[in-house]
């Protein structure tokens, strides 16, 4: 059972998110939206046609 081959998967985390296209904007609760929108102001993100 315990097959020393095997390893562990380690959890490796997604990286931000910071392309934004303008249909995934819709299905935003309105607070992410916000700041969203803020950090798109600000350059933060890029936003997608």
């Amino acid at each position: 059972m315990n097959d020393p081959q095997k390893k562990k998967q380690q959890y490796v985390p997604m990286p931000k998110k910071t392309y934004w296209h303008l249909y995934s904007l819709q299905n935003l609760e309105s607070d992410k939206l916000a700041k969203t929108v803020n950090k798109i102001l600000k350059r933060e993100y890029v936003l997608i046609k």
